[in-house]
């Protein structure tokens, strides 16, 4: 090492945990960032701890921009590792960011699908290997949504994958319809029938095409519970949701699909119709203005988001991501789409409380536990439900005791399985050893003799101790009669060691949302109308599962609606092809050829404004060369260009400033040529704006281009009255040339909704004329 050369360690608190890091710095300069330790979700970090390091060494500071979604842990990072390096007297030289000017992007696309989780993901890919244009946008600077949080297991039911797994034989005990019985019966028929006949139909053919587009090698899920009455839950070798994600963005992207992160809808944009035909988003330093045939919606929940959650979510630790805000709802909120059961929650009795009011799962460790003879207690030392039945009868069981809270007795031999588990899933060595050494907060982790572990997690000994006797009757006898739990799971206590875990009810998911046609999964309004173009997928929509999902069933609904989701936006995008658009075209003119003009802002804000309803599209004149009748039989390209476009326009705008009381030169140029060499104009419907420095607003320019416009040769038809002339025009824009003036704004919306009722009554008037 060089006596420049330093590496400098430190710790940052993230959102689960301690973070160890080491800052490698060479000359005053920020050569690496290297993290050593840390607790927080692998699925999420691996994901943003990358772009973190190259904003700190591309700028050479660590004042820059906390990753979005993972504003804690990213944060962290920063403002400890600025305070390390300075304490290091280590003096970095920031390389200035540069100041970009706010843009404004316009995407056009056959498929837009708004969220990166499981559903999304899987729609955004069904959609393109259909042959569709696809763009995915993402609120946060990492993919996944809730599902960075689950485990991979999900059901194979009727796929090809599933009869690898079981064999053919095996896999022929399972079908769509016996798996449609098991989820009404574990959410005691509160489903929707028919959205869990289209999961229940689609996984296996949805299991088939993601795992062929993305390479997934399902293996058979280590646990298979209960509540599924077949052996039929399929996982990934790592058992670990970020290796789909992962796979699935990168095929997807490998495959021509482009995703925008760190890209949050703000509203959605409709055609002249009313419908949905787009989406405005807001990303850094940027407005992203995405125009689709088809929409699909699959922003996930609203578990976070603690003014939408219901009562029955009141006292339940909540283990979901932060950012599931239900942004969907706010920006949907025009459309008054139809919602069912908001106050519904998928609640798991397997959880620790890592800080108040959130938990991680441990749904995999206590089954295992359970599976080895484990048995719950709650705070009087008293059993309180057989152990090994499903999930719903003791998560009841939790929620029923005064504090909510039950506890996992096990002997020496079960909890070096659950260790194994908990590290696997979630947990890391650090974390589960503070969590025994600090016993004066929850979550409760102790270990020692039966009457320690009492004491300390402050439960009633006599009756531990004497239901633990009981217990071990029980197991020797090979029966349970106080909760009749089969004897394949009574195993004696082994040795004079117990830990006990607490175990508290949690939930990440919610369970209602918004209702879907269970044929394609589009949108219905609270009229029971289909929302034209706009599709549902995953947690947003709920219904399928009921009021309560068996294992494995929420990746089972992402996966089977995302599949569905994304085929009927694809139905519907080339159903428009064949339709073609209805838009109409304008062709929008600066009447001017100098770099710099008001006018051309002024267009700018007529296609911010109206680019949703129309395809607006600015075009230049400052290529077409001053006329020369000379050049009649030697036609300029610019000018031939031009014609053509006007031809196939609906209707022109010309945005005119004024130059001595008339139009610019340039202009009255480009017309001559457009009324000699060709002759576009005739009978086309026309617009005049203008906006100038003074305070008339190119009045007299306008008066004069009608002039022009109307000569023989042009034959234009202009739209009369409607003047649009803006004063001041110095002061009527912001930065991304949008109009500053309400009033103005305004009367320009109401010129532009006449120029558009001109156009439709031109066509009628035109179409007449041919019939006659």
């Amino acid at each position: 090492m060089s006596q420049t050369e330093k590496q400098i360690k430190g710790q940052a608190m993230g959102h689960n945990g301690i973070i160890n890091y080491e800052v490698d710095v060479d000359d005053n300069k920020v050569e690496d960032l290297k993290i050593l330790k840390h607790s927080e979700t692998s699925g999420i970090f691996n994901q943003v701890i990358d772009k973190l390091k190259q904003n700190i060494i591309s700028q050479q500071s660590f004042d820059v921009d906390a990753v979005s979604g993972a504003t804690v842990m990213t944060q962290a990072i920063l403002d400890s590792a600025k305070k390390a390096v300075k304490n290091e007297n280590v003096q970095l030289t920031p390389v200035a960011k540069k100041n970009a000017k706010h843009q404004t992007t316009r995407i056009r696309t056959d498929v837009a699908v708004i969220g990166g989780g499981e559903a999304g993901l899987v729609a955004a890919c069904r959609a393109l290997s259909l042959g569709q244009k696809v763009v995915l946008v993402e609120k946060n600077g990492y993919l996944g949504g809730a599902t960075i949080l689950n485990g991979s297991n999900v059901t194979g039911t009727g796929s090809k994958v599933a009869e690898r797994i079981f064999g053919k034989q095996i896999d022929q005990q399972d079908s769509p319809e016996r798996l449609a019985n098991d989820v009404a019966v574990e959410c005691k028929h509160t489903n929707l029938p028919q959205l869990t006949h289209l999961m229940a139909h689609n996984i296996g053919p949805a299991i088939d095409f993601i795992s062929e587009f993305a390479g997934l090698d399902y293996q058979k899920a280590q646990t298979q519970t209960p509540e599924h009455s077949v052996e039929r839950q399929i996982e990934l070798p790592t058992a670990s949701s970020y290796e789909f994600i992962q796979k699935v963005s990168k095929a997807f992207e490998a495959k021509g699909g482009k995703i925008l992160l760190g890209t949050r809808v703000e509203g959605l944009t409709f055609d002249s119709k009313g419908r949905v035909n787009g989406l405005t988003a807001e990303a850094d330093n940027e407005t992203v203005k995405i125009k689709a045939a088809s929409l699909v919606l699959a922003a996930g929940g609203y578990g976070a988001n603690k003014q939408m959650r219901g009562p029955e979510s009141k006292g339940i630790d909540y283990y979901g991501p932060m950012t599931s805000t239900g942004d969907a709802y706010v920006f949907n909120e025009d459309l008054n789409l139809k919602t069912h059961n908001l106050d519904w929650y998928k609640v798991y009795p397997h959880g620790v409380q890592v800080e108040p009011g959130i938990a991680k799962l441990t749904t995999y460790a206590s089954k295992k536990a359970t599976d080895m003879g484990s048995i719950y207690v709650n705070s009087d030392g008293k059993r309180i439900v057989n152990e090994s039945d499903v999930y719903t009868t003791f998560r009841d069981a939790i929620l029923n005791q005064s504090d909510k809270i039950a506890y996992l007795l096990m002997d020496e031999r079960t909890w070096k399985e659950v260790y194994q588990l908990l590290v696997l899933h979630d947990f890391t060595e650090n974390e589960i050893k503070k969590f025994f050494e600090d016993q004066d907060n929850r979550p409760v982790f102790v270990k020692g003799s039966l009457d320690d572990v009492a004491k300390k997690a402050g439960i009633n000994v006599t009756n531990l101790e004497r239901t633990v006797d009981n217990y071990q009757n029980f197991a020797k006898d090979g029966k349970d009669p106080e909760f009749g739990r089969d004897k394949q799971y009574l195993h004696e206590y082994e040795g004079h060691t117990y830990y006990l875990i607490e175990q508290c009810a949690r939930f990440a998911t919610t369970l209602g949302g918004y209702s879907a046609d269970p044929k394609n999964l589009e949108l219905i309004d609270k009229q029971n109308q289909p929302v034209a173009n706009y599709f549902g997928a995953g947690e947003v929509v709920g219904g399928a599962n009921g009021h309560d999902s068996m294992p494995s069933m929420m990746n089972t609904w992402g996966i089977s609606s995302g599949y569905v989701a994304g085929a009927s936006a694809t139905q519907n995008a080339n159903q428009h092809k064949v339709e073609g658009s209805d838009d109409k075209k304008i062709t929008a003119i600066v009447g001017t050829n100098a770099s710099k003009s008001y006018n051309r802002r002024l267009l700018n804000a007529m296609k911010n404004l109206f680019g949703s309803e129309a395809d607006f599209e600015i075009h230049e004149i400052k290529d077409i060369p001053l006329f020369n009748e000379d050049l009649m039989n030697d036609e300029p390209l610019a000018v031939k260009e031009l014609a053509n476009t006007i031809e196939e326009s609906d209707g022109v705008v010309i945005a005119v400033p004024e130059y001595d009381h008339a139009i610019p030169a340039a202009l009255k140029s480009t017309i001559e040529w457009l009324s000699c060499a060709e002759h576009p104009f005739k009978d086309k419907p026309v617009m005049i704006v203008g906006t100038s420095l003074g305070i008339q607003g190119t009045v007299r320019a306008q008066m004069n281009l009608r002039q022009i416009l109307d000569a023989p040769g042009v034959d234009a038809s202009i739209m009369p009255g409607n003047e649009f002339m803006l004063p001041q025009a110095a002061n009527q824009f912001d930065e991304n040339d949008n109009l500053v003036d309400a009033g103005s704004e305004d009367f320009l919306k109401q010129c532009f909704d006449n120029f558009m009722k001109y156009i439709a009554a031109s066509e009628v008037e035109e179409k007449s004329v041919s019939v006659s």
